[in-house]
């Protein structure tokens, strides 16, 4: 019997069959969480959003439930062949899973409670929670997907970590609501924020129309002024 042979995706250490189309498509998904925590450094420079920062920190919090779990239950990853290398970590709970978890459960609470939307701006504005929901839905379930058809967990190490993520999306989300939300407005104007131009969104109910509204009057009143050299 031919061994099988896995090879890594481009410039990273997941692996897949090589030749696996599948195995090499949910390689790329298994690789969303690393990219996702990357991509909220640049968004967080250019927003500077209080929301958005705490969504952030939400992120390592769950990390680290992950890191404290793994190392209580310490169940071992499953192994892909006999001579499978060894892991370096346990595998229960899955930690791409509860990431998975913590990251859909926030932002389909953020959609559903936190962000209003005016219906006049935007024709499909009723629907677009419903589809962006359904999509950070299905992109988490094919994140976890990919755990268990990658080798790297088991399924209940996966079903274990969604859920622990689903938990901790919704406390640090209550915990949002509750208690630090109330004072975002307060520790916006603190004079180091206003000087880090850390701002607070939470009682604008469309900070999209709302920044766009700013910057083109903005740019009108400066059409006004400015005067085109002959």
């Amino acid at each position: 019997m031919e061994k099988e042979i896995w090879v890594p995706v481009t410039f990273t250490h997941i692996e897949y069959p090589k030749g696996d189309l599948l195995g090499m498509i949910l390689a790329w998904f298994s690789l969303l969480p690393s990219f996702t925590v990357i991509s909220f450094i640049p968004i967080i420079v250019l927003r500077r959003d209080l929301t958005t920062i705490f969504f952030f920190v939400g992120m390592f919090v769950n990390e680290g439930i992950n890191q404290v779990l793994k190392r209580v239950i310490a169940e071992p990853r499953p192994s892909r062949t006999a001579s499978s290398v060894v892991w370096g970590q346990y595998g229960m709970p899955s930690s791409h899973s509860q990431f998975a978890g913590y990251f859909s459960m926030f932002v389909i609470l953020l959609f559903y409670v936190r962000i209003s939307v005016v219906t006049f701006i935007i024709p499909l504005a009723k629907i677009w929670k419903h589809v962006l929901a359904a999509s950070t839905v299905l992109v988490s379930l094919a994140i976890c997907y990919s755990r268990v058809y990658l080798k790297y967990h088991t399924q209940s190490q996966i079903c274990a970590g969604f859920l622990v993520g689903l938990a901790v999306g919704s406390i640090w989300f209550i915990i949002l609501e509750k208690f630090a939300g109330p004072y975002f407005p307060i520790i916006a104007s603190m004079p180091i924020c206003e000087m880090l131009l850390i701002k607070d969104y939470s009682l604008i109910p469309n900070a999209l129309w709302c920044e766009y509204h700013c910057i083109k009057t903005e740019m009108r009143s400066r059409a006004k002024k400015y005067v085109r050299p002959e």
